[in-house]
């Protein structure tokens, strides 16, 4: 759905429309000069032959991202651990088919990034939602997973920073989820694309927790953490015979992730972390300033991510008339003022919207304006209405 929408954005710009997108994941900043010279160098080098690479990656960029996620996690991987995938989001769909098979469910806390569930479906799974509350932060408490157990349970998933709350877990919250795993054999897909950008606290992985390690599928990437997202390049780790297996699956399916874009996502991860606190830095202001803008809407109700660069605030007040759920209202709004955000449906939590702060200050704030000037609109039309 937000590619859909970033896809319709671009026919009404093509069209002469004025559109600000607050939809698609993906960070305003150019891609890091070490990422783009590590590409034009390799192009160079090889004379136009461009030819395959090893399907689970080149073995430098292996182990460059098996030292990046140790050093997120803690956790030391073999670069044979770590398999390169065609962006974080096949990482994820090879992990969720390696450690299920028809008839297993998967356990999606929810609201959820909308992918989860159709990856499931392809691999014959049942997804289970478990719905989390803003007042919890949208985050699942351990008596909610304890519940939701069953026989055929094989894979949570969590999602920390996540999209789209920007929940954040802290070490002790996970350590109560693990406890409730400790005596399952059941494995966690541990989706930490957003790692870096932690507000409040600090990211800390579920493969740190003791034990957890074996259990866990850590997923990472350079399409957030460098502004490299059409550069699909993501990569796994895990215990080496799941690392093994899954390796096998991308070998018989989409072979070697693009070799140019492996080198630039090498040169990225040597380049070290000083231009992702860049951004850090940018995504911080921003998400004051659209925090302060949404906080002064009537009947408006966000709380303060702690992470990511989304903003999830709850709109249901609105909904009367033309604007009945999160879906009509994104399209009432994109249609009267050009702004387009994600319909909180699309993450299994129709009161709400996603809105991404991953946009230059200035067209932020004008997006916001125009949000406030269409949500007194429809107050107006609702006084009318009534009298």
């Amino acid at each position: 759905m937000t590619l859909g929408l970033d896809a319709r954005c671009a026919e009404l710009k093509a069209a002469g429309k004025d559109v600000i997108s607050l939809a698609a994941g993906q960070p305003d900043f150019p891609g890091p000069p070490e990422a783009l010279d590590a590409a034009r160098a390799f192009l160079d080098g090889c004379d136009g032959k461009v030819r395959y690479t090893p399907s689970s990656g080149i073995p430098e960029l292996r182990a460059a991202a098996a030292a990046q996620i140790e050093a997120v996690t803690g956790v030391h991987y073999e670069p044979s651990q770590v398999v390169v995938t065609c962006g974080a989001k096949e990482a994820i769909a090879l992990a969720m088919f390696a450690l299920t098979g028809p008839g297993d469910e998967v356990l999606v806390p929810t609201p959820a990034w909308l992918s989860y569930q159709p990856m499931a479906m392809l691999a014959d799974v049942t997804t289970r939602f478990l719905r989390t509350a803003s007042a919890d932060g949208f985050k699942l408490k351990p008596e909610q997973l304890a519940a939701a157990i069953t026989p055929a349970t094989r894979v949570l998933v969590l999602n920390t920073p996540g999209n789209p709350s920007g929940a954040v877990y802290t070490r002790d919250e996970l350590a109560a989820l693990a406890e409730v795993l400790a005596d399952t054999d059941i494995a966690v897909i541990s989706d930490e694309i957003y790692w870096p950008f932690v507000y409040d606290g600090e990211h800390c992985s579920p493969a740190s927790l003791p034990g957890m390690a074996e259990r866990c599928a850590v997923v990472n990437g350079v399409s957030k953490t460098f502004s490299m997202t059409g550069w699909r390049v993501g990569y796994v780790a895990a215990p080496a015979d799941l690392a093994k297996c899954i390796a096998s699956m991308k070998s018989h399916t989409t072979s070697n992730a693009s070799a140019t874009a492996q080198h630039a996502a090498l040169g990225a991860l040597r380049a070290g972390p000083d231009y992702t606190r860049k951004m850090v830095a940018a995504f911080a202001r921003r998400r004051a300033l659209a925090l302060a803008a949404l906080g002064a809407m009537p009947d408006v109700e966000v709380a303060p991510p702690g992470g990511a660069f989304y903003l999830f605030p709850r709109v249901d007040a609105y909904y009367g008339g033309r604007v009945s759920d999160s879906i009509s209202f994104c399209e009432a709004l994109l249609d009267q003022t050009g702004v387009a955000c994600v319909p909180g449906a699309a993450f299994q939590e129709d009161s709400c919207i996603r809105l991404s702060y991953a946009i230059a200050d200035a067209a932020l704030a004008e997006a916001l304006d125009r949000i406030a000037g269409f949500l007194e609109n429809l107050r107006a039309g609702a006084r009318e209405a009534t009298a």
